[in-house]
Parts: structure tokens; sequence; C-alpha cells
């Protein structure tokens, strides 16, 4: 009988060179490496699936959770308001970050 392994980890958590990219500059053209990680971090399940959800056009976002279900619109999961879209994309990584690898990104890490 065969022993059933785990799949192998899709991120190492332990390698936070791309988060710190990332974190410098959430929007621009990113190096193959941090391509890779946010390819990782946006596929999967949609059910559930952290997303960014516009409150006022170019100018404010919040945290929401995508249902899955087409014509259900996604739910508010965080009341945070974030008034820079480079703000509200880190907020994304770290929860996605979370989602995917257990590990909680705090500050002292992305230095």
């Amino acid at each position: 009988m065969s022993e059933r392994k785990s799949p192998p980890a899709r991120l190492d958590p332990d390698n936070l060179a791309p988060v710190r990219e990332f974190f410098a500059s959430p929007i621009r053209h990113h190096s193959p490496e941090l391509d890779a990680v946010l390819s990782v971090l946006r596929a999967g399940p949609i059910a559930g699936k952290y997303c960014l959800i516009c409150v006022e056009p170019h100018r404010s976002w919040v945290i929401g959770r995508l249902s899955g279900e087409r014509g259900v619109a996604p739910t508010i999961a965080d009341n945070r308001i974030f008034t820079s879209i480079e703000d509200a994309e880190r907020a994304i990584f770290k929860a996605r970050w979370m989602a995917e690898t257990g590990v909680s990104l705090d500050e002292e890490m992305l230095k």
C-alpha cells in the first residue's frame, strides 16, 4: 500500500523577495518570479476569493469576497476604506497570501 502524499506547496512562505517587490510597487511590470506568485494568488476557485470593490471610482475601495455564483454580488469582507489603489492592492495581496500560505505578512517581514 502506497503512502498518500500531500500536494506540493504552491508558494514558499519563506521566500519574501517577490513579496517585498510587490509591496515596493504594486502597480507596474513585475519580475517573472513575482508574476509566478501573483498567478498562484489569483488562481483557484472563485467562491470566497478576496477581491477589491470600488466604492467611488478612482477614489476608494474596500476588500470583498466573491460569491462564485453568476449574478451574485461580492460581499464586503473588511470595512476599511482605502483611498489609494496601491494600499488597496497591498491589502488584497496580504489577504490572499494568508489564505494561500497560512502565514500573515507583517511590516517587519517586509523590510
